[in-house]
């Protein structure tokens, strides 16, 4: 099986990594010129180093297959495509893939909001979709020199578009990632259960003053989720999963959710698990313009209102976190929302097709 990781940032490299590790054949494919020091040092090296604090502080260093900046190369070398780059980068990806798209491939989003919709709007291929609500693995590339693995989560559940293909996909995933063995409804069940649509919009705007204070000195899993702040995430989660009933979903707690996510055992208490998450988190946000709002909000929390109006769900929640969230950054950042209307404008599919397991 050979997979193109796309996107060459924290998460594309670790994936590529364990990847590698495994034996798979992998290409890497640069789609954008941002933070390109560390791959262009992979390009002349041939290769990269990586520490695995997931396995006892394990070193080693793996060889990519294929290293490459065209995106031809990079859909020829491929059968399962692993877009790994931020959501807001999924229509350029979408664009500069669909020329050379095979049948048969199967593209994989990483996380998803629901962004297969954006990648039919200009495929015309037999591709089969899948969306992820989060990653295997978690990390970062250290000082462009090495890439550090911190945190694994046991179990990974991802949904595929058609829906019938979701055995098929799961296995082949599950091959690549041992964690990778559950299956969510559809792929707006994996959207709402984007642990990231909820913590960082809610940790970022609550901590904004500590943020811009600290200068980076800030540590948001360990010092953001307060008993009030805790809070919030729990209106917010009784907004969510009122649609999610709407749509046939089980509820889920967003603390439970992280529990049965990041830990084996699963008779440990949910905020116990958290906590322990939080101690082993990587420092940040180191601004307000930063991915947790600019990302995070008008395609999470965007997304998520605009499928609550559909089903009368109030949402007051989320958009009030999106209105304070444009005052602190001066720019109106509903304007700029995924919503499920832009999403399904010029597909040939509705949202009951999605949710009803139609397709």
């Amino acid at each position: 099986m050979k997979i193109t990781i796309i996107g060459c940032g924290n998460s594309g490299l670790i994936h590529a990594a364990k990847l590698l590790e495994k034996g798979m054949e992998v290409c890497l494919y640069k789609s954008s010129t941002y933070n390109s020091t560390f791959f262009e040092k992979i390009q002349q090296e041939g290769q990269y180093n990586v520490l695995d604090e997931t396995n006892n502080g394990h070193t080693f260093s793996v060889e990519p297959t294929f290293i490459t900046t065209n995106p031809k190369e990079a859909m020829d070398f491929a059968d399962v495509v692993m877009v790994m780059t931020t959501t807001k980068q999924q229509e350029d990806v979408a664009k500069q893939i669909a020329p050379y798209v095979h049948d048969g491939q199967i593209i994989a989003l990483i996380p998803g909001y629901m962004g297969s919709l954006i990648f039919k709007k200009y495929i015309r291929k037999d591709v089969i979709y899948s969306e992820w609500e989060t990653t295997a693995y978690n990390g970062r590339v250290m000082n462009n020199e090495y890439v550090r693995i911190t945190f694994y989560n046991p179990r990974n559940a991802i949904s595929t578009l058609p829906v019938s293909e979701g055995k098929r996909v799961l296995d082949i995933f599950s091959q690549c990632f041992d964690n990778t063995r559950y299956l969510r409804k559809h792929i707006l069940e994996s959207a709402l259960h984007n642990p990231n649509m909820i913590v960082h919009p809610i940790g970022t705007l609550f901590s904004a003053s500590r943020i811009e204070y600290s200068k980076g000195e800030f540590y948001m899993y360990k010092e953001a989720f307060t008993p009030s702040v805790i809070r919030v995430i729990q209106a917010f989660d009784t907004e969510k999963n009122k649609i999610l009933n709407a749509f046939g979903c089980e509820s889920l707690d967003y603390f439970e959710a992280a529990k049965w996510r990041n830990t084996e055992d699963l008779s440990i208490p949910a905020m116990d698990v958290f906590r322990s998450f939080a101690e082993s988190s990587n420092k940040g946000p180191l601004s307000l313009n930063g991915r947790y709002f600019t990302e995070d909000i008008p395609n999470g929390l965007g997304l998520f209102v605009s499928i609550g109006k559909i089903v009368g769900v109030d949402t007051c929640i989320p958009e009030g976190i999106m209105s304070l969230s444009s005052a602190l950054l001066g720019r109106d950042l509903t304007l700029e929302a995924r919503t499920i209307q832009k999403l399904l404008d010029k597909n040939t599919i509705s949202i009951k097709d999605i949710t009803n397991n139609i397709i």
